[in-house]
């Protein structure tokens, strides 16, 4: 009964083919390409402003929206996720790797000389278009004009205060003007309900 119910397994699998999983689990096909639900890598232990607030925004895109998130420093374990955040060791946009930890990297927001990129301003650099015409709704194109508005405002008025603390960057030297806005204090926060001048209290 056994051999007769083998062989009848063997001649379905023939009709139908193999089954997506025994083609994975043979080394048939990439594991990345074998599972639907899409992957970001961060560091395990300690997490930062800047790994949170870049897989936030990643989870605004299209590809990466309910995407799991995986926390390690195994690098085979890195190697299987679909984007990789604040580890790794490489900066390498086509790879979609985004670390920053490495002693030669010092890319900079366009338009700035001061503050050096976190893994959430890599993000943003390269996925922010997106995130801000998803955010925005009702048809709004990457193209449009109010992304190339919002583009570097949303980056001096938030991303890059993370990115700054993140690296060690003071806001104030003695008198001289901040080098950056950081709006995401407790006090800022409380004061943006407020309502603006020409709106009714």
């Amino acid at each position: 009964a056994a051999a007769l119910s083998l062989s009848r397994a063997g001649r379905s699998a023939r009709r139908s083919g193999p089954t997506r999983a025994a083609v994975a689990a043979a080394g048939g096909m990439d594991a990345k390409r074998a599972r639907e639900t899409p992957v970001i890598g961060t560091h395990d232990g300690t997490f930062h402003c800047d790994e949170v607030v870049g897989c936030a925004m990643l989870r605004r895109t299209a590809r990466f929206a309910g995407a799991e998130i995986v926390r390690t420093r195994d690098p085979e374990r890195l190697a299987q996720c679909d984007i990789v955040i604040d580890v790794g060791g490489e900066y390498v946009p086509e790879k979609l790797r985004y670390d920053h930890h490495q002693r030669t990297f010092g890319t900079k927001f366009p338009g700035k000389d001061t503050t050096k990129l976190s893994s959430a301003g890599l993000v943003y650099m390269h996925h922010g278009r997106e995130i801000i015409a998803a955010t925005l709704g009702d048809g709004v194109s990457e193209s449009d004009a109010i992304v190339d508005t919002l583009y570097p405002l949303v980056y001096n008025k938030f991303v890059e205060a993370v990115d700054a603390i993140d690296n060690g960057v003071s806001q104030y030297d003695t008198d001289a003007p901040a080098r950056y806005a950081n709006r995401t204090d407790l006090s800022s926060r409380i004061g943006s309900l407020n309502p603006s001048w020409d709106e009714e209290a």
